[in-house]
């Protein structure tokens, strides 16, 4: 999903499409994925809104990023 906020501009939540930023990086597929084909095919559609839109990508699942991230009640704008 892509959120465009007023100062921080575009943000890619990933979802469940990428679990950790070495996924994301090495466009590794989790063995747990049920089609690695639409998964593989997602992670492109996000690489190409990302470039159009010059969206940080945020992934929830990856501890040390969300770590760096802003938490409630701290909100980004």
């Amino acid at each position: 999903m892509l959120v465009k906020l007023p100062t921080t501009g575009a943000v890619l939540l990933s979802g469940d499409a990428v679990h950790f930023k070495s996924n994301w990086e090495n466009r590794g597929l989790p063995t747990i994925n049920f089609n690695r084909d639409q998964t593989a095919s997602s992670m492109q559609h996000m690489a190409e809104i990302m470039a159009r839109e010059n969206a940080q990508l945020w992934i929830n699942h990856d501890k040390a990023q969300r770590d760096s991230l802003k938490l409630s009640p701290s909100f980004y704008d």
